[in-house]
């Protein structure tokens, strides 16, 4: 099976004891890769960083495990080492700005000022500042609306009375109400954090960080280039003309620009006002030229230049951009055009951190952030985005990559940790970067959790069945194809030129009724080859797109569906409104499971791999339990793999899915042979359980068990032991009772984990039969013990644990031991953003015991 996991290791030049035991500890928790960061290191691409990455190297060697090196000296991507600043401010990045002035006419002579042109009546002049052109307009009303639209028609150039040694307008101005726009560059005025960054739209300014970065890395390494050292990774690479997530072209800030841009952009440079000044409509085709060709000279200057290097040595480009709330489709945080930000990129990335997927918010939410979290694309659309381009784009042969977990707070453990892996890859992520080993002094306030912390998270020996677990689901989706027959037009260019629907409103559409699809831009479909009554691309066959709302299509969207509507193929454009939607009536057929009631919380991931047929359900609600009618298609048999077991249970084509909130279930359907095929790659086994036949059942309504909860121990010893004196129980909790201890006086606070002990006499025919214990809530980690024997981990619900074969005639000792987060003990800024959750046991408690079929 292949690894999957490459988490984060940060760097700040750590003792070499250090670097050696956080390697050790990686693999110990079953991730077999590593991504290492400059977070930052003291001597990045010096003697120290090349003396550490040695010894890291060398580990990974020792511990069979591959390696990914974060491409800066910190993130984001694109700030060379500080050499453009240094040695090279040619390439750092440059803006388009304008002044807008507005004048009443008539005046012959009339004289403008222009030495300030941007910032407060006592700022100083900016001599840097060269001004490009000098338009004018006439204001299309006299009236007050929003945003002073102007007559396109009436825009000309004024450039030649500008004295431009004194900064001096000159011109005679007619009758009427009159705007001046002065299109000026500049090096100012973007986001601060990037402001020393290297300009991604000329190639010689990312040539800058390849010699100062990539190269010294192969002029090290280059015999373990491709083997050992898989590839580079990008992180969060930008435009970053502004700060934050809602830069949308025609929006009030300054524009990514290079030296002679107006001579490619395909439009009279008259118009470039249009770019944040409205004209009645005629603003539309502008911004969506200008937005076209910027989003390409990024992908051919700087995705490409770097992708090109790693291909030419034998390694991967990696990385992601920014998505954020809608940032994929705009500047500043993000590159303008999700798919063609990361085109060249051998995975397809995205990234989940600081609370944006949250189990349950599904809406805008307040969280760690800029902006909070627009639960509603996180949910619907990010992990789709990735895996569509992973589908769609041959390049990437089906491979997604998120980096995930970070900047949670301590609250975040592997119960959460397990839902968000979940989310990802039942939407078809099938790579993570867990976010992250931090070898500094404990505790490091810089975006937790953090997976070991020097041994004081208290869950990090239960890494490995977490690990074990989100690399087995990821190994079913890798490797195979995506079924989907639905796709749903990426709308950016829409976005680039009006009014529009985001992404997430058809996406969740489709989710909520269980219809598998993938996002495709125009590029996509401009290269799918057209049959009757679909559309191929990447070899995947769609026989309907769905167009979201818009007010500006650009003339080639509007070619490319009429082609496609004269091939046969369905293509559906969306109202204002998605509500107007009826998803069912409409795509029904294409529904991968259907049921009696609607699930909208129930996700559903479809894939081929090897001739069988993976299906992967997640209920997503974090209170209610699903409990229905699940019937499979006929054909082959079918096969239900639980991959925290990593067993495969032959079931019935029609059975009950009873999904508890975090639990998902995966099912294979597929020649006996062929399943087998599958099993051997994840090292699985085929289990004769007690699903056989009839699919799962509740304990509770399961006619074959009785409740002997009366079985159970009255009384239970209950200790506490913290993650350093861990398995030394030394700490006696002031109760008898199997319960919640965090409302225990003493104990609100506490980090670790509470053992309950207790004792139960069972007979010759009890232990003859299936026993199984079901705890019903607990938080959050639990291990239960049967006389001295582990009967298995649970990191969410459901926590039942078979009992069968563990138990003896007699007096039987069971133990339980539940672990929590350090966030009941660590109340950092970040950390306030989750709840800190109850500790303990919460029930209810049943022991269930098979019916005794004897005389």
């Amino acid at each position: 099976m292949k690894n999957g996991l490459y988490p984060f290791f940060w760097q700040h030049g750590e003792e070499h004891a250090i670097l050696s035991e956080y390697m050790d500890k990686i693999a110990e928790s079953g991730m077999k890769g590593v991504c290492i960061e400059a977070r930052p290191h003291p001597d990045f691409v010096g003697d120290q960083w090349w003396s550490d990455l040695d010894l890291i190297l060398a580990k990974a060697k020792e511990n069979e495990m591959k390696v990914w090196i974060l491409d800066d000296s910190h993130f984001p991507t694109g700030y060379a080492n500080g050499k453009v600043k240094e040695c090279y401010p040619q390439y750092l990045k440059k803006y388009l700005d304008m002044r807008r002035y507005d004048v009443q006419g008539p005046m012959r002579q009339m004289r403008i000022d222009l030495k300030l042109l941007k910032g407060r009546p006592w700022d100083k002049p900016d001599p840097e500042q060269k001004i490009l052109k000098v338009y004018m307009a006439k204001r299309s009303s006299r009236y007050t609306e929003q945003g002073d639209p102007i007559n396109a028609e009436t825009l000309i150039d004024i450039t030649e009375c500008m004295d431009m040694e004194k900064r001096l307008l000159t011109l005679d101005v007619e009758d009427g109400a009159w705007s001046i726009f002065i299109l000026y560059l500049t090096g100012k005025g973007g986001e601060e954090a990037t402001k020393d960054y290297l300009n991604p739209l000329i190639k010689e300014a990312t040539q800058v960080l390849i010699d100062e970065v990539y190269e010294p890395h192969y002029a090290h390494y280059k015999d373990d280039f491709g083997t050992l050292i898989e590839g580079f990774f990008s992180d969060e690479p930008r435009f970053g003309n502004e700060k934050g997530t809602e830069a949308r072209i025609g929006s009030d800030m300054v524009l990514p620009w290079r030296e002679g841009l107006e001579k490619e952009l395909g439009f009279d440079a008259k118009y470039l006002p249009l770019l944040w000044v409205n004209a009645n409509g005629a603003e539309a085709e502008i911004r969506y030229r200008y937005m076209d060709l910027i989003t390409k000279l990024y992908r051919d200057n700087f995705t490409n230049v770097l992708s090109d290097w790693c291909h030419t040595h034998g390694v991967m480009y990696l990385g992601h951009t920014i998505e954020d709330n809608g940032a994929h489709a705009r500047l500043g945080y993000g590159t303008g055009h999700y798919f063609r930000g990361q085109e060249t990129m051998d995975y397809a990335g995205i990234d989940v951190i600081g609370g944006q997927i949250v189990p349950g918010m599904n809406y805008h939410h307040d969280a760690f952030n800029t902006g909070g979290s627009n639960g509603e694309f996180y949910h619907y659309a990010l992990a789709k985005l990735a895996s569509s381009a992973a589908h769609l784009d041959p390049l990437k042969n089906g491979n997604s990559m998120c980096e995930a977990f970070g900047a949670y707070g301590w609250n975040e453990g592997l119960k959460m940790m397990k839902w968000i892996a979940d989310h990802l890859i039942v939407r078809g992520i099938n790579h993570i970067v867990p976010h992250a080993f931090d070898p500094k002094k404990f505790p490091d306030f810089d975006c937790p959790p953090h997976f070991y912390a020097h041994g004081m998270n208290p869950q990090f020996r239960y890494f490995s069945t977490f690990s074990n677990y989100v690399n087995r689901l990821m190994e079913l989706f890798r490797d195979g194809t995506h079924p989907a027959k639905v796709g749903v037009l990426y709308p950016a260019e829409q976005e680039w030129g009006g009014e529009y629907m985001p992404i997430e409103k058809p996406a969740r559409a489709l989710t909520e009724h269980q219809i598998s699809f993938d996002i495709i831009s125009l590029d996509y479909l401009a290269g799918a080859e057209l049959q009757e009554k679909q559309y191929i691309i990447n070899g995947q066959n769609f026989e309907v797109l769905i167009v979201p709302y818009s007010t500006f299509l650009p003339q080639q969207g509007k070619e490319l569906l009429s082609q496609l509507e004269q091939s046969g193929v369905r293509v559906i454009y969306l109202e204002k409104e998605i509500y107007n939607f009826d998803v069912q009536k409409e795509l029904g057929q294409y529904q991968a499971v259907k049921f009696t009631n609607a699930y909208p919380e129930l996700a559903v991931g479809e894939y081929m791999k090897d001739n069988v047929y993976c299906l992967m359900l997640f209920n997503e609600n974090i209170g209610n339990t699903i409990n229905t009618e699940l019937t499979i298609s006929d054909g082959n048999a079918v096969y239900r793999y639980d991959a925290f077991a990593n067993t495969l249970t032959e079931v019935s084509q029609k059975s009950q899915l009873i999904l508890q909130p975090y639990e998902s279930v995966v099912f294979l359907q597929g020649e006996e042979s062929q399943v087998k095929v599958i099993a051997e790659e994840l090292e699985a086994v085929f289990a004769e359980g007690f699903d056989r036949g009839s699919g799962k059942k509740s304990f509770g309504t399961d006619d074959r068990m009785e409740d002997r909860t009366d079985l159970l121990p009255e009384k239970w010893k209950v200790t506490f032991a913290d993650s350093c004196s861990y398995p030394e129980f030394i700490e006696t909790v002031p109760t008898e009772k199997l319960d919640l201890i965090s409302n225990i006086t003493g104990f609100e606070n506490k980090s670790g984990t509470v053992r309950y002990e207790g004792t139960t006499q069972l007979e010759k025919k009890d232990i003859e039969r299936s026993i199984w214990l079901d705890l019903g809530n607990a938080y959050e980690t639990v291990e239960v013990f049967v006389n001295g024997k582990s009967a298995g981990v649970r990191i969410c619900k459901p926590y039942r644990f078979e009992l069968t074969g563990l138990l003896k005639e007699g007096e039987n000792r069971l133990a339980i031991e539940v672990t929590n987060t350090l966030g009941t003990q660590m109340r950092d800024a970040i950390s306030h953003y989750l709840p800190i959750e109850p500790f303990g046991v919460e029930g209810m408690v049943h022991l269930y015991i098979e019916k005794y079929m004897g005389k």
